[in-house]
C-alpha cells in the first residue's frame, strides 16, 4: 500500500498536507470545509510522496481521498442548509466527471503516458475544485501545468526519461484552494 516508502516520510507527508488544508482553507465559509481539507490534504500529501518516490498512486489511499471528497458536501448540508450541501454535492459531481473524462482523452491521446491513477486523482481534485468555483478549476490547471513542467525539467536533468504527474496535480490544487 506505500511501495516502501519509508514510514517517517508518509508522516511528514501527511502532517505536511493536514498543515496545508488549515492554511488554505482558513477563511472558508462553512467551518467544516477545514476539517475536511485537513484530512484530504494529509492523504494527498502521502499520495504525492508515494507518486514521487515510486510512480504509483495506490488505490487505498484514492477511495480516501475520494470519500473526503464526497463527505465535504454532506457534512455542509448536515451541519448548515440542506439544499447548499446538495448543490455542493452536485458541484462535486461535476467537478469529478470533468476531471476524470479530460485526463482520460488526454491519456488516450498521448498513449499512456499518463498513468490510470493521475485519472482518478483528476476525478478527486475535480471534486475538492469544482464547489470552489470555475476559477478554481482554472487556476489549478495552469499551476499544475507549470509546477509539472518544471518537476519534468528535473528529472529530465537527472537523466530520467519520465517523472510522475501527480505530485504537481496536488501541488496545482493546494495551491488553487489556498488562492481562491
Amino acid at each position: 500500500m506505500t511501495r516502501g516508502v519509508p514510514v517517517w516520510q508518509l508522516a511528514a507527508a501527511g502532517l505536511t498536507g493536514a498543515l496545508l488544508g488549515l492554511a488554505a482553507t482558513r477563511d472558508a465559509l462553512f467551518p467544516a470545509t477545514p476539517i475536511v481539507a485537513c484530512v484530504l490534504f494529509a492523504v494527498l500529501g502521502v499520495l504525492a510522496i508515494i507518486d514521487a518516490r515510486t510512480s504509483y498512486l495506490p488505490d487505498p489511499w484514492m477511495i480516501a481521498a475520494g470519500a473526503a471528497v464526497a463527505l465535504h458536501p454532506i457534512i455542509i448540508g448536515a451541519t448548515s442548509e440542506l439544499a447548499v450541501g446538495v448543490f455542493f454535492f452536485l458541484l462535486a459531481a461535476v467537478g469529478a466527471s470533468i476531471g476524470f473524462c479530460l485526463f482520460a482523452i488526454t491519456r488516450m491521446v498521448t498513449r499512456g503516458q499518463l498513468g490510470f491513477g493521475d485519472v482518478k486523482l483528476a476525478a478527486v481534485l475535480g471534486g475538492w475544485l469544482l464547489p470552489f468555483g470555475w476559477q478554481a478549476l482554472g487556476v489549478a490547471a495552469v499551476l499544475t501545468a507549470i509546477i509539472g513542467a518544471l518537476w519534468m525539467m528535473v528529472a529530465l536533468s537527472r537523466g530520467r526519461r519520465a517523472a510522475p504527474y501527480g505530485p504537481a496535480m496536488i501541488a496545482g490544487a493546494i495551491l488553487a484552494t489556498g488562492l481562491i
